[in-house]
């Protein structure tokens, strides 16, 4: 029986088998994805390359939400759920998804995100001007390159004109990524490198590593990275992978909700930069200082339920 057959591996052979897993499930559900885009919109991408083409002027915007959809389906949420199966007699339990999750962690949840934006983008703001040595002069201009194609593809994807735009965006860009993700990187990753370095720490800060690096966009890594930390110490001490879940979905539902009524006129766009701005230094470093309180407040508070 395969349930919980790998359970008596190292972590590192886990880690070998969880890439391995991801890696599979990818290619299945990209190939499932292509099939159905040709059933769904008539469209064979393999060969209608233009339609899933950014920069074409025949690029279909619905094709690529679709198969965003796909991809992370298939690379972040089904693959947590059969490593969990093959290395543990309870799925739910490895993954952290079998503990109710308390209103009160969720509403601190909630709060420590929104009071983090600020920090976040006073962080991504220094990121900004971080530059390689000369010699890796090469390297930066792919950087920037890659980080201006993500940039394009957000923009368009971010294009919303009516309501179904608004809640189509919520599902692929927040609601799909915040429980992948974290299944994926806080679910498996973490604790793997956790038990690889033994350290707990160690394990939170390479996964908010990989976290950051895997959206490909280096001038946005610093601030990426400390978002995973948050999420990561938001699971070690709730003990439920639900908390940084509906943390995720909240940073990322606010980027959606924020670029609708921002376009309807109903937001001013300077709120997108808040803490990034002229005067970025305070705003950036009372986020900080706030983030940090009501982080021990959520420590304190998990400590006491637990």
């Amino acid at each position: 029986m395969l349930k919980g057959s790998f359970n008596q591996y190292s972590p590192i052979s886990q880690l070998f088998l969880s890439l391995i897993i991801v890696f599979g499930s990818f290619l299945l559900t990209m190939f499932a994805g292509s099939v159905l885009a040709y059933f769904i919109y008539g469209i064979n991408i393999l060969t209608a390359t233009q339609s899933v083409d950014i920069y074409s002027d025949m690029v279909n915007i619905s094709v690529l939400k679709f198969y965003q959809s796909v991809y992370s389906i298939g690379m972040f949420i089904i693959p947590p759920f059969i490593f969990a199966y093959l290395v543990h007699h309870k799925v739910k339990e490895y993954l952290y998804l079998q503990q109710k999750v308390k209103l009160r962690n969720i509403i601190l949840a909630t709060i420590i995100i929104v009071v983090s934006l600020p920090m976040i983008n006073f962080l991504a703001e220094i990121n900004s001007y971080l530059h390689l040595p000369d010699f890796m002069s090469s390297i930066e201009n792919w950087m920037k390159s890659s980080e201006e194609q993500a940039k394009v593809v957000i923009e368009k994807f971010l294009e919303m004109k009516s309501v179904p735009d608004l809640m189509v965006n919520l599902l692929v860009i927040a609601i799909i990524p915040a429980l992948g993700e974290e299944l994926l990187f806080r679910g498996v990753i973490q604790g793997l490198f956790s038990k690889i370095t033994k350290n707990v720490h160690w394990g939170i800060v390479i996964t908010a590593f990989l976290f950051a690096a895997l959206h490909m966009q280096f001038f946005g890594l610093l601030p990426r990275m400390v978002m995973g930390i948050l999420f990561g110490y938001l699971l070690i001490w709730s003990k439920s992978l639900w908390v940084p879940i509906i943390a995720h979905l909240v940073n990322n539902g606010l980027a959606v909700f924020a670029k609708y009524f921002i376009s309807k006129g109903n937001l001013p766009k300077e709120i997108e930069t808040v803490g990034a701005n002229d005067n970025f230094f305070v705003p950036g470093i009372l986020s900080i200082i706030f983030v940090l309180i009501l982080m021990t407040y959520f420590f304190r508070t998990c400590k006491r339920q637990n």
